[in-house]
Formats: C-alpha cells, structure tokens, sequence
C-alpha cells in the first residue's frame, strides 16, 4: 500500500535523495540524538558543532572537527540528513581524515511499529576505508517512552558496497555484501542540564551472522544555554573480518561545542 505524501515532504525527499552524492560521507550514527517529540506542525530542527585545536611542542598539530545534521518532522513522518568530518595533521602530515552523510526516513513514526529507510556514504583514509556505500531498510519498534526516556531497536537489511586500499603494500579489495543490521537504543535526560544518548549496531552478513561488525556510539550532552551544548562522545567500532589484517577494535573520543536550532 502506497501513501501519497505532502507536496512539501515530497520535494524534501527528492532534495535529500539528490544530496546523497556529496563525496562528504563514520562507523556508526548516532540518529536518535537528533529526533524530536511529536509536532502538530511541520518543522524544521537541526544544528551544528565544531571543535578546533592547534598545539605546537615537539611537533605541531592541528585537529578539527565539524558536524552538522537537520531534520524535517511532520505530524507522521520524519526525515534526517546527519554529516560528520575529522581531520587531524601532524607537521604538514595528514594522520587522521575521516566522514560521513547519513540519511534517514522514519513513516508513521508515532507508531509504536514504524518502517525507516537509510543511505549512507563514508570514508576513513586513517583505516584504509576510501569508501563505503550502503542503502537498506528496517522496522523500528518503540519499547518504552516517557517525557524523560526512550527505547527503540530495531532490525532489518542493506547492501554495502566498500573499497578498502592499504597503499603501503599496494593492495585494494572491493566488497559487495548483504548484511543484516540491528540496533538498540536510548535516550534520556539525567538532570535538567544534561541529556544522554546512546546507540548499537549489529551488522552481520546472514551466512556469517556470528562474525560481525559490532558499533556503539555514547553521547553526554551538557546544555549551556537553550541553544548551546557541549557534546562528549565516545565511539568505538569491532569488526570479526577487517580487512588487510588492520585491527579488529578501534575507538575515539570527541569533544565538541554545539550550536541547536
């Protein structure tokens, strides 16, 4: 059964589509700090986060982090645009260079039981990752939810098309997989001026489903003031079969200043 949408949810959607060819595209994304409660008006929320340090001993050092998203709610449905980028350069010498543009649908997602849609492009040069491409769909399902708290998870499928290059030994392996893709999680308020969030993925490919690539991302939200917010996140990343024998585990820690609108 086919739903006809709004005219305006339908150019955002074809905006957002488009959008998806940005070469802007991490391991895990963390959608549910961006959602917001039930409207009965069409709007629009979002914001953006940078950090930036230069320090200069032995070696100078430049690190720089930026994020974006915005999200598009309606009394039934709601879409997201997420991006992120890293980039760190130690004595002109690029160490760490890192992102991605994450998209999501959610319909009828007052429902207890609500279908949602993704694409998703990335990139990790630090992991050897120059691209990473994926298009799936799942059924989210609502455990719990209060003024306070809220509970998801949810399941379903995609397809992954990957390139993976280790330039040192001169070696690319390009993957296409079907993959099952899990999640769970919550969202919370811990005291008037703090806010939590945190989300896991399990993906699995379904001939391997107890190897998988297990992520979790942990967010503290510090609210400053209604429109500022200083964000601590920890993001860490186990894959059972990574490629080029690099390492199975690998984590980072993210501070950074947030303007909301």
């Amino acid at each position: 059964m086919f739903v006809k949408a709004p005219k305006t949810v339908s150019i955002l959607l074809f905006s957002v589509i488009f959008l998806i060819g940005s070469p802007s595209l991490s391991q895990v994304v963390n959608v549910e700090t961006h959602r917001i409660q039930a409207d009965t008006l069409q709007r629009f929320s979002g914001g953006f986060g940078i950090g930036l340090e230069i320090s200069k001993n032995t070696s100078q050092i430049i690190k720089l982090k930026n994020s974006a998203d915005l999200t598009y709610s309606t009394r039934q449905h709601e879409f997201l645009i997420l991006g992120r980028n890293n980039f760190l350069r130690v004595e002109g010498s690029n160490v760490l260079n890192d992102g991605f543009i994450h998209l999501r649908s959610v319909l009828y997602r007052n429902r207890s039981i609500a279908p949602e849609f993704f694409l998703q492009a990335q990139y990790n040069l630090d992991w050897g990752l120059k691209r990473r491409g994926l298009a799936g769909g799942a059924v989210r399902i609502r455990f719990a939810q209060t003024e306070n708290f809220r509970a998801f998870a949810s399941t379903g499928l995609m397809i992954e098309n990957e390139i993976w290059q280790d330039d040192e030994k001169s070696l690319r392996k390009e993957r296409n997989l079907l993959k099952s893709t899990t999640s769970v999680n919550v969202r919370g308020r811990i005291a008037e001026n703090l806010d939590f969030a945190a989300i896991s993925y399990y993906q699995a490919r379904p001939d391997r489903f107890f190897k998988p690539r297990f992520t979790s991302d942990w967010q503290l939200r510090f609210r400053i003031s209604e429109n500022l917010r200083f964000v601590f996140q920890f993001v860490s990343t186990y894959d059972s079969d990574p490629p080029f024998s690099t390492s199975d585990f690998i984590y980072e820690i993210n501070n950074m200043i947030e303007v909301r609108f």
